[in-house]
């Protein structure tokens, strides 16, 4: 079954959430579908919270009081559920990265590495923001350039960014070093499109580079899983992948793995803003492109 939209919703603030909050959410998260069925003692019985805890929580996801949480949320997975697959009887999420995994035979964990992308691909395409989109695709056939900023694995999806929008002749720059970005971040225009990418909207070169873009007059897009955070705040167009939950550094202190569904889904997302992009381009540069490319292929052996 599909994720419901509030569930997701939770999965993207939990970084922002305090001990209490991550409590419920947990819950919440690991047995949704019967927590229309339970009253708010229950729910904080089963948290380990107070009742206050779980209004603090209501409140905080954007709901005034509990009922029109409970009543959103079985919307909410009537929607999830048609024509969707059953979920397992545990009520836990299915093939998610897990070190808990009950399996280590090599199918299992295939099978599991795999539908945690595509799940995480599915519920990213249902929380997209098709207008902002849209219009980040034509500040990008506008530019003067467009200058994308990532560390770690969010840099691969950043250099995956340039090298597209590069074969389009669009003037593309990427900067994994800190230092770098504050040159670079220090010297834009009104003209320019600045593409900032951190899984948790947290890393703080990358949060700086947009704040001080921004203050000078430049396009300013963040590409996070975590709605609240940092890098949210000092944007101009936010856009959101799937949190990837099961794999949160917050949620668990083992490191046995680094999961690559965020940057899975971040690549997708970039992939569909070059397409629209490219679709907005003048007919000669789609032109150049099939040249380039046909000269590509004859470097192939």
């Amino acid at each position: 079954m599909a994720t419901p939209m509030i569930i997701l919703n939770i999965k993207s603030k939990y970084s922002e959430f305090n001990p209490a909050m991550k409590q419920v959410a947990d819950f919440l998260i690991g047995s949704y579908d019967s927590v229309v069925y339970m009253n708010l003692r229950d729910i904080a019985s089963q948290s380990n919270v107070s009742d206050a805890s779980i209004t603090r929580f209501i409140q905080a996801i954007g709901f005034r009081n509990f009922k029109s949480f409970q009543v959103e949320l079985a919307k909410s997975l009537s929607s999830a559920a048609s024509g969707s697959e059953s979920r397992q009887s545990n009520h836990r999420p299915i093939f998610e990265y897990s070190v808990s995994s009950n399996s280590n035979s090599t199918l299992d964990i295939c099978r599991e590495v795999f539908m945690s992308n595509i799940r995480m691909l599915s519920d990213t395409l249902s929380i997209l923001d098709m207008d902002s989109i849209e219009g980040i695709a034509g500040k990008i056939t506008k530019a003067k350039s467009v200058i994308f900023y990532g560390v770690g694995r969010s840099y691969i999806t950043a250099e995956s960014g340039r090298t597209r929008l590069y074969r389009l002749g669009i003037h593309s720059f990427c900067y994994s070093d800190a230092a770098e970005q504050i040159v670079s971040s220090s010297s834009v225009s009104e003209q320019d499109v600045v593409i900032c990418i951190s899984n948790y909207g947290r890393t703080r070169s990358v949060v700086e580079s947009a704040a001080r873009a921004r203050a000078l007059g430049a396009v300013t897009i963040g590409i996070t899983s975590s709605k609240d955070s940092p890098l949210t705040g000092e944007v101009d167009y936010p856009l959101y992948t799937a949190y990837n939950y099961a794999g949160s550094e917050e949620k668990s202190n083992i490191k046995a793995y680094e999961p690559s569904c965020e940057n899975i889904a971040q690549i997708a997302l970039i992939d569909a803003i070059y397409m629209c992009t490219a679709t907005k381009m003048d007919k000669n540069i789609i032109e150049q492109f099939n040249v380039s490319s046909s000269r590509l292929e004859s470097e192939k052996i």
